[in-house]
């Protein structure tokens, strides 16, 4: 009797010394786009406070930089190709697959999960009973606007103060730390919905999505201490667009600009709008940073700062008139790496303030999160944990295979190798899906099934570039004589990458 007592009262200590979780997950967000990071505009100071009280990593990438398949690869820690869940496939996470989800998995290690924001796969998974999924949930499926209680999916903000979408998360905040189980640890994910265009160009009413009057015409943001005339005396550069052409970067019989990136992301391409787009862009940053602020003087208030690991970071960048192209989807590092903050206070002082330089990779995340609180990684785990790296003893990985498979918008299929100073992309498009490009031309819109993607199809261009000497990876190096055993090289890596995962 005395023995069950004595393994009853270590697992109840255990249980009690597992660290809690804050992932915090913003939208679209660029990994440059904060002053920590060298922007010389954006003022981020609270997330400044969180890498310089724990470690930013300068070199972490998205599984997948395009927003619903990116956040289905943080839940399961699975590449894309292997989750099979995309814009452009029918395929639907279930069940099984939810079973070995981060959530799930803490959940049934008797973990008090919530959830708050864009859930970005609802609509394609479990319809209607997502909030089944967490003990506390306070989210919405698809988009948000910035004023979000006139809008059916996200009535569940209506009776909070505040009308802005991102005040209101933080309103959820303060609500799950209200209601949590104190004797379980927990896990928060909180998914904002900034800097995401829907929030940003919805903004003002009247012409909103061209962003074509200043937002602050709106009266319900006069006075607004962020979003009235934050950054309004600032001269943004112009972007690229006035003298970059995007068929120079991605030749058009590989992608063409004007078939659906375009007019989907107009504002970027406009001259005349892309100043107002940088200010809002910028003012929505800084609300979440304001949020991460209030998040982490909440968390010093309940005692809990001191077993917390708070994770920052975005399910893809973005493209802001780079390349003469506004958007997402490619793997270019404007839109393929992702800011990634950790804050871990159960590491020493001499493990604070640094930036760390290793490799990450999304899909890490899951493994991670696992890994620190005590429970066994599931075999569908591609992932792995940093927390080796995160201790000082572990340089991590060597090489990250990146892919891009959304296809809409005239995307092309890529994918590429990140290793040391280089980087390897490579385009490729199936010959057995001419017929249905051309039959959806219109729309632009290449559909397919994932098991019918040859991953070994020829590639239709290449890029190669020297990320140290070239980090806006302008100049491609892929057709330089002085370099084609360096690409001869990452494309023998990229190839044995790429086999070995598409036959896991």
């Amino acid at each position: 009797m005395k023995f069950f007592l004595c393994f009853f009262f270590l697992f109840s200590l255990n249980a009690e010394q597992r660290p809690n979780f804050i992932f915090l997950l913003a939208d679209d967000r660029r990994a440059d786009a904060m002053s920590c990071a060298g922007d010389p505009i954006i003022k981020t100071p609270h997330l400044d406070s969180l890498a310089a009280d724990g470690q930013r990593f300068s070199h972490a990438y998205t599984a997948a930089p395009i927003c619903k398949p990116s956040r289905v690869c943080f839940f399961l820690g699975q590449h894309q190709r292997t989750h099979g869940v995309g814009f452009a496939t029918s395929k639907k996470m279930d069940e099984q697959q939810w079973s070995n989800s981060y959530p799930e998995l803490l959940r049934n290690a008797g973990y008090y999960t919530g959830f708050i924001g864009k859930f970005g796969v609802d609509s394609y998974t479990f319809k209607g009973q997502a909030d089944e999924k967490f003990d506390f949930w306070r989210a919405h499926d698809g988009w948000s606007k910035f004023f979000p209680k006139q809008r059916e999916n996200t009535q569940v903000y209506k009776k909070y103060q505040s009308d802005i979408i991102t005040e209101i998360m933080g309103e959820c905040i303060s609500e799950f730390f209200d209601s949590r189980d104190q004797d379980k640890p927990f896990c928060l994910s909180v998914s904002f919905s900034a800097p995401h265009a829907s929030t940003s160009t919805s903004m003002v009413q009247d012409g909103g999505w061209f962003m074509d009057k200043a937002a602050n015409n709106n009266p319900k943001l006069k006075g607004h201490a962020i979003y009235d005339k934050m950054y309004r005396d600032v001269k943004w550069l112009k972007a690229a667009i006035k003298n970059a052409e995007a068929a120079q970067h991605i030749p058009l019989n590989v992608m063409n600009s004007e078939h659906g990136r375009k007019k989907v992301y107009a504002y970027s391409y406009r001259q005349e709008s892309f100043e107002e787009y940088n200010i809002r862009y910028a003012q929505l940053i800084s609300g979440v940073d304001h949020q991460v602020g209030l998040l982490r003087q909440r968390l010093q208030k309940e005692g809990l700062n001191k077993n917390t690991i708070i994770i920052y970071s975005s399910d893809n960048g973005l493209l802001r008139g780079d390349y003469g192209m506004g958007g997402k989807g490619l793997i270019y590092d404007a839109t393929a790496k992702i800011p990634f903050i950790v804050y871990n206070p159960l590491l020493p002082e001499s493990r604070a303030g640094i930036v760390n330089e290793s490799l990450l990779i999304s899909i890490d995340l899951a493994a991670t999160l696992l890994d620190y609180a005590g429970v066994a990684k599931p075999k569908s785990i591609q992932g792995e944990s940093f927390k080796g790296i995160l201790e000082g003893q572990s340089t991590g990985r060597e090489q990250v295979l990146l892919e891009s498979l959304f296809t809409l918008r005239g995307n092309p299929m890529a994918e590429g190798l990140r290793k040391g100073r280089w980087k390897y992309v490579r385009f490729f498009r199936m010959e057995a899906h001419t017929e249905l490009l051309q039959e959806t031309r219109e729309r632009y819109d290449f559909r397919y099934d994932m098991k019918a993607i040859d991953f070994a199809s020829p590639a239709i261009y290449e890029q190669l570039f020297d990320v140290e000497k070239d980090p806006s990876e302008v100049k491609n190096l892929a057709t330089n004589p002085e370099y084609q055993s360096v690409l001869q090289e990452m494309r023998k890596l990229n190839k044995e990458e790429s086999t070995q995962l598409s036959h896991e």
